[in-house]
């Protein structure tokens, strides 16, 4: 599921009629559904009318594909996942929240370039023999978020939500690693691959968003 469909569906949750009830105090809702991690599979447990606090294990989206980089295919293979633990907040005891809390990161970004047929070209060099390994993650294992939702009760028992907001990443870590020592010293000293680190260093924040259905009980 692309990021453009969940926001659709995300937004179009937030804007269903406002006639929807808080839950009660006590009350534990198990939802499903996807969001920008992938599946998601969560626990929420009512507090008081207003709180309520909330765990979401994600994963499951996996990502292979070829790109070109400075005259390189590589081999992409990525995957995304994460856990969560949310406070949710109903300034209005109705089903508007916000939401803030910690999320632990399980996403890795792999990508790959081998010296067959035109060579790795690095800097305008070019190698003949070797791979080129890289390898990106969260700068931050354990990130800040930020969210805003809306839960819509079917009736006492189930629910829709939908979800909006963003994850402090720190950046991405983006490392470079060359399998020959010829390789490794040309991505050392390349301007190239020191461009490539600075962009990723400035992805500070991820989107999160989500669509679940829930039952209460």
């Amino acid at each position: 599921m692309n990021i453009t469909y969940l926001t659709i569906s995300a937004i179009s949750v937030a804007l269903l009629p406002l006639a929807a009830t808080a839950q009660d105090i006590g009350d534990t809702t198990v939802s499903f559904g996807a969001s920008t991690f992938g599946a998601n599979l969560e626990a929420a447990y009512q507090l008081d009318s207003q709180w309520r606090v909330r765990g979401a294990l994600m994963g499951g989206i996996n990502y292979d594909d070829t790109s070109f980089e400075d005259g390189n295919e590589y081999n992409i293979d990525a995957s995304l996942g994460a856990f969560a633990v949310l406070a949710d907040y109903y300034p209005t005891m109705s089903g508007w929240r916000v939401s803030g809390g910690l999320l632990v990161n399980r996403t890795s970004l792999d990508a790959t370039t081998t010296a067959t047929g035109s060579g790795i070209e690095i800097d305008g060099e070019t190698f003949d023999e070797g791979s080129v390994t890289l390898s990106g993650d969260f700068a931050k294992s354990v990130s800040p978020m930020v969210t805003t939702g809306y839960d819509y009760r079917l009736n006492n028992a189930w629910s829709i939500s939908g979800e909006i907001g963003v994850v402090y990443t720190g950046g991405i870590d983006l490392d470079a690693t060359g399998s020959t020592t010829e390789l490794q010293n040309a991505i050392d000293n390349s301007q190239d691959f020191e461009d490539i680190r600075k962009d990723a260093s400035d992805v500070t924040f991820y989107p999160y968003i989500s669509v679940t259905v829930g039952y209460g009980f």
